[in-house]
This record gives structure tokens, C-alpha cells and sequence, in this order.
């Protein structure tokens, strides 16, 4: 088989891959619609919203450009082209991992020495990758390409620069996950707690998210490495929108399972204020009784700002 042959398929290959994973976004948010209405839209304005908005919807940009240029836009460069995507898929990644240092920063209870560090790595991880992007951009012929397509295929600098940025992205991931077991660790070891508890704890602040995202960024590591000439971004969509959905739903679900807290806390509370009204001398053991405090882990879990007065966390 020709050289051509094998970049057509190749070029083919990628091209089908971006396509499922383009609708597999698009069925996800229309899956999602519910609990964004519920719990983004109505949701007073804070820094996860307007986060959340761009990771869900942003997306969609630069997982469909590719796609664009090679059905319509046949005169676009892919240098251009190349550079946009690849750019606007890593800050697509990074606001996912803004959201998720936020979550832990609030588990670790707004420790300033945590902040100082996401800080740090956050500044160092995007000075690295916007430096090495320039000059990668700048290594690209000034020449049209003959096949529009053909920016699917990979070069040597785009293998350099995608490799730096997916060793960051995996760091970050890594550090994440690790200080969130370790936090909840802590929690249930001091004192001991029934096994119970620590499988409820996952479930409710969506710590079981990160074991799905990590497979991802792993994937697209192994594929530098080992896929073919021509495939070794075979995974950049993937995990662009993997990481868009598997946050999106983290954010989701942890604000509907503090919202059904509050609701549960709501329907006891009514339950005891009910009965010390008509128990005599039992007002007082039911408000004490009433005011049941559910510790939940998720309730300020994805919102860092101040809550304002009668209006309810969601």
C-alpha cells in the first residue's frame, strides 16, 4: 500500500473519530439540559457558572473547526487551522482544571498555602505550554496546503509540543486526584469511620469522575509515543471532550446531590417543627432535634463565593 493510500485512511480515521466524539457531546448535553437548567441557569452568577458555560459550550468550537475546514472551507491554512484548534483545546482543558482546583481548594477548606500552589502550577504549566505553542506555530510552512485534510496529519514540532502539554495536563490531573483521596483519606481515618460512609463520600462529591478522566489523558500519551506516523493526535478530541463532559457532570451532580440534602434537611426540620407544636413542652427538643446538620461534602463543594441571604445553594 502507497504512501498516499495510507494518508488518505489515516486522514479518514481521524476524521470519523472526531465525528463520533462530536456527537457524543451533542447527546450528552441534550442528555444534561435538566440538571443545567436546574442547577447553572437558575443558579445565581459566580465563577463555576460562568466556568461551566464555557467548558460545556466552548467545546463545541474548537471540536468542530476541524471538522468545518475539511467539509467547507477548503481555503483555509492548516497552519491556521492547526494552530487554533490545538490552542483552543488546551484552554478548554485548562478551565477544566481551574474548576477542579477550585473544588479542592474548597475540600481543603480555603487553605491559602493550596491556593498558593495551584497558583503556581497553573502559571508555570501555561507560561510553559504558551511559549513552546509560539514557537511550534511558528514552524509551519507559509505555504497553502494541497489538501485541506491533510492538517489532520502529524509533524515532528506538533508531536514535540502536543507531548510537553499532555505531560503537563497528566501532572495536573495527577496532583488533583491525589490531594482529593488524600482529603477524604484524612476525613474518614481521624477518628475511623464505617466503610459505608467513605463509599457514600465518593459518591457524593464525584470523586469516581477522576478515574474516568485520567484514561484519556493517558491514552493520548501512549499514542505519542507508539501510534503511527500520522495518527499520534489520534486522541486530541477525545480528550477535549472528555473532559468537558466528565466536568460538566462533576459540577452537575454535586450541586444536585447538596440540593437534595437541603430538601431532605427541609422535609425533617417541617417533620419536628410540626410535632413541637402540638406536643406540649416539646417546642424545645424539636428545634433542637429539627436542625439535623447533613455535613455534606458537595454543599460548597463547586461555589466559592459568598452565598447571599435567602437565596438557597444549588
Amino acid at each position: 500500500m502507497d504512501i498516499d493510500t495510507l494518508q488518505a485512511e489515516d486522514i479518514r480515521l481521524i476524521f470519523d473519530i472526531k465525528v463520533a466524539f462530536c456527537a457524543l457531546l451533542i447527546y450528552d448535553t441534550l442528555l444534561q439540559l435538566d440538571d443545567e437548567y436546574l442547577y447553572i441557569w437558575k443558579a445565581r452568577p459566580s465563577i463555576i457558572k460562568w466556568l461551566y458555560l464555557w467548558t460545556r459550550y466552548g467545546t463545541f468550537v474548537g471540536a468542530a473547526a476541524p471538522l468545518i475546514h475539511a467539509l467547507v472551507i477548503r481555503s483555509t491554512r492548516c497552519d491556521a487551522l492547526t494552530s487554533f484548534t490545538t490552542a483552543f483545546s488546551l484552554f478548554g482543558i485548562g478551565v477544566t482544571f481551574l474548576i477542579l482546583m477550585i473544588r479542592t481548594y474548597t475540600l481543603y477548606e480555603r487553605s491559602k498555602r493550596l491556593l498558593a500552589f495551584f497558583a503556581l502550577i497553573w502559571v508555570a504549566a501555561a507560561a510553559a505550554t504558551l511559549w513552546d505553542g509560539i514557537s511550534w506555530a511558528h514552524s509551519f510552512p507559509q505555504a497553502e496546503s494541497a489538501q485541506s485534510s491533510s492538517c489532520y496529519l502529524s509533524t515532528n514540532t506538533t508531536s514535540h509540543f502536543v507531548l510537553i502539554a499532555s505531560w503537563g495536563l497528566l501532572t495536573v490531573e495527577c496532583t488533583i486526584f491525589g490531594l482529593t483521596v488524600w482529603k477524604i483519606h484524612q476525613k474518614f481515618s481521624n477518628p475511623p469511620r464505617p466503610r459505608r460512609e467513605l463509599w457514600r463520600s465518593l459518591y457524593r462529591d464525584g470523586v469516581w469522575f477522576y478515574p474516568a478522566i485520567l484514561p484519556f489523558t493517558i491514552a493520548m500519551l501512549v499514542c505519542l509515543y507508539r501510534a503511527p506516523s500520522g495518527l499520534n493526535e489520534i486522541f486530541d478530541t477525545p480528550v477535549q471532550v472528555m473532559h468537558s463532559i466528565l466536568v460538566c457532570r462533576l459540577i452537575t451532580h454535586t450541586r444536585s446531590v447538596a440540593a437534595a440534602d437541603a430538601a431532605q434537611e427541609a422535609r425533617i426540620n417541617q417533620v419536628f417543627g410540626h410535632r413541637s407544636r402540638t406536643l406540649s413542652g416539646a417546642s424545645t427538643a424539636g428545634s433542637h432535634y429539627g436542625k439535623l446538620s447533613q455535613s455534606s461534602e458537595s454543599e460548597e463543594v463547586l461555589d466559592i463565593g459568598p452565598q447571599p441571604v435567602g437565596v438557597q445553594r444549588v
